[in-house]
């Protein structure tokens, strides 16, 4: 844009910034090959294919990717309707597989434009765009951003309390006793949205769908790691975060943790005992460099 803009200026210094991205992820290559990596990154870096490639070279295989909606109206809700939605919003999701990269794609449920058959609709979205990963959150406005300004003067007048304390400061409520959502919805209840999102989480990691997905590694250890991983992704964000009943959320704390006892022994590495911190006395000003190297 800025280049048919004739913005000499922006565009100086976005193509300062690309060729600095480049010349990271030209290092990380460089680094030894049992050394892999994570970011977070826009939809957009799936356009430029040399950039994709890049992060391919310097073994950056996973990415968080926020969604965010799958609707056009629920992308101009978050601000986001340079985004695309549809066939379109798989296809360029799909970029990133084809260069080795695992997305872990964010949504959001509760927008304003939300019907009962966002739900399914987003769910389905997620299967199709090939996501390794998929998070659904519900919509919680954070201070400093124009839908908590718009939220807050909506409560001006008549706050709704929580032990005492406004529920624009929900993160002074204790968590046994905070909503799980916050903000009034047009056409469904909290409670409708909860229940929803939580079907959408049963329904993306059901153990069928998990397996289905862990074609993406290639051994059945590794498969079989997927599917524990999976497994406990969601239960530590869908079922502890999600309900509201405290048994429950009890319940789910304990099977993670039986959950990921399995994950620990698959992913424990062989003891290093050669390896040392080197010593860090004055004396010796060679310490510290080693010791950021490590």
């Amino acid at each position: 844009m800025a280049r048919r803009q004739g913005n000499s200026e922006k565009l100086a210094e976005l193509e300062a910034i690309r060729a600095e991205r480049f010349a990271l992820m030209e290092r990380m290559a460089g680094l030894p090959k049992d050394m892999v990596f994570y970011t977070q990154i826009t939809m957009e870096a799936a356009e430029d294919t040399q950039f994709l490639a890049a992060m391919q070279r310097a073994r950056i295989m996973g990415a968080l990717v926020g969604v965010e909606a799958v609707t056009p109206e629920g992308l101009k809700a978050v601000f986001k309707d340079f985004n695309l939605s549809g066939d379109k919003l798989a296809q360029r999701l799909l970029a990133f597989r084809e260069y080795g990269i695992h997305v872990l794609g964010s949504f959001i449920f509760g927008l304003p434009t939300d019907r009962p058959d966002t739900f399914h609709a987003t769910a389905e979205m997620a299967k199709q765009a090939g996501l390794t990963f998929a998070q659904f959150v519900m919509m919680t406005p954070f201070p400093g951003t124009v839908d908590f300004q718009a939220w807050e003067k909506a409560q001006s007048q008549s706050p709704q309390m929580v032990d005492g304390i406004p529920i624009t400061r929900y993160w002074l409520i204790p968590a046994h006793r905070r909503p799980k959502m916050f903000t009034p919805h047009p056409t469904m209840s909290s409670d409708e949205i909860r229940e929803r999102t939580q079907g959408v989480w049963d329904e993306f990691y059901s153990l069928s769908a998990v397996w289905d997905r862990s074609h993406c590694v290639k051994s059945l250890k590794a498969r079989l790691a997927f599917v524990l991983i999976s497994r406990l992704y969601r239960q530590m964000y869908a079922k502890t975060g999600i309900s509201t009943d405290s048994a429950r959320r009890r319940k789910s704390s304990w099977m993670a943790r039986w959950i990921a006892r399995p994950c620990r022994l698959l992913f424990q590495a062989k003891p290093m005992p050669e390896l040392q911190v080197p010593p860090t006395s004055t004396d010796d000003r060679t310490a510290i460099p080693a010791v950021c190297e490590i």
